[in-house]
């Protein structure tokens, strides 16, 4: 269903589909993107709930009208949480890698690079801060020596740094993970993978589960 879903949210978000415009029938959708019509209606609904799609009875269904800048909130919502879903697995792992394998080299770029991030914070300074983030993430990733996740790490980069901005400026969101960061550095230290591993699935479990709840009672959605 997922990428059924990512799909749809290209269609829209590309302007293929704009505001308005009615989806083809389940059963079009299902034989062109060559899946079940059940994982079509889950998808449909999944994007209604999250505001892109309005599903108007005996009518059909409809791309959701931006009106007074909610629909592109919700978009954005909707994307973060596709990019901390996909960071999920990845990053879980490379914590776990990066304390069993880290190098002091490793865990001195780790460091240097939450020290900025902590620094940052205090400060306000929210591009520093999402670079800082970024490059704390990309330091833990490395610390694995392994050079495919380093790729994959990288390849979403783009996405994860679009997301720090977006976050910044979203007017529902503000959860702390600073704990959760700070307990994924010290377990690195300790060289205790299982402590990583549980410190990443927090701050990533806060983050979606901000965004889910976001979507899903529209706070913030006004212009």
């Amino acid at each position: 269903m997922d990428q059924v879903i990512d799909v749809l949210t290209a269609s829209i978000s590309s302007g293929e589909w704009p505001p308005g415009h009615r989806l083809p029938a389940v059963t079009e959708l299902a034989v062109e993107l060559d899946v079940g019509r059940s994982t079509v209606r889950e998808a449909v609904q999944a994007l209604a709930h999250r505001g892109l799609l309005e599903v108007a009875q005996g009518r059909g269904t409809f791309v959701a009208d931006p009106g007074s800048g909610a629909w592109t909130l919700r978009l954005r919502r909707s994307e973060a949480l596709d990019v901390y879903e996909a960071r999920r697995g990845p990053e879980i792992e490379a914590a776990r890698l990066a304390a069993l394998r880290r190098t002091d080299d490793d865990l001195a770029a780790i460091e240097a690079a939450i020290a900025d991030r902590r620094a940052a914070r205090t400060c306000g300074a929210i591009g520093e801060w999402a670079s800082a983030d970024l490059a704390l993430h990309r330091a833990v990733v490395a610390a694995t020596q392994n050079p495919v996740l380093l790729r994959l790490f990288d390849a979403l980069a783009d996405g994860v740094q679009d997301v720090f901005h977006h976050q910044s400026a979203d007017p529902g969101s503000g959860v702390d993970t600073a704990a959760d960061h700070d307990a994924l550095v010290d377990a690195i230290a300790r060289r205790d993978p299982e402590a990583a591993a549980r410190a990443t699935r927090s701050y990533l479990d806060a983050c979606e589960g901000e965004i889910r709840s976001l979507l899903a009672d529209g706070a913030g959605d006004t212009a």
